[in-house]
């Protein structure tokens, strides 16, 4: 799913490493030894690359408010990244579905950001200050030639 996407290539790789789980959360930084940290987005569990992007509280927030937006019911919390796109991609069909994979890495990637953002410049973002960004870099990405982002629009 992650190479058929349309998305920028380093918002792929981003999504294959953690596939791997091989960016450097707290989980990863433990087991080679160091400071184990809570997520920086929720502060209440350990900071893994699953919780960041599956089910982190402010995660689930941003996707509820998106869902309701394209007029979804936001399925429920899952442990793993990769259930918890196939689980959101299954509330659309078709073309829907491709536009759905471009928009989980745009997510995905602006929560990242979001988690970095807190962690290395003590700049904090909320949810409602975060989704004017989404649709900002939504417009982007589809001014940029993202395929199937203006489907999510016409079918919501």
């Amino acid at each position: 799913m992650i190479w058929k996407t349309w998305a920028p290539l380093r918002v792929k790789i981003f999504l294959w490493l953690a596939f791997r789980r091989r960016h450097w959360t707290a989980d990863c930084r433990a087991r080679h030894g160091l400071a184990r940290e809570q997520c920086y987005l929720c502060d209440q569990a350990t900071e893994t690359i699953d919780h960041i992007i599956a089910c982190c509280p402010y995660t689930r927030e941003v996707w509820h408010h998106i869902c309701q937006a394209l007029g979804r019911q936001l399925p429920p919390a899952t442990p793993t990244i990769h259930t918890f796109w196939r689980r959101l991609r299954s509330l659309w069909t078709g073309q829907q579905q491709q536009g759905l994979d471009t928009f989980f890495a745009l997510v995905s990637w602006t929560i990242w950001k979001e988690k970095n953002a807190r962690c290395f410049q003590d700049a904090y973002t909320t949810v409602s200050q975060l989704m004017p960004v989404i649709k900002a870099e939504t417009d982007t990405w589809i001014q940029a030639g993202a395929h199937g982002l203006e489907f999510l629009a016409t079918g919501a």
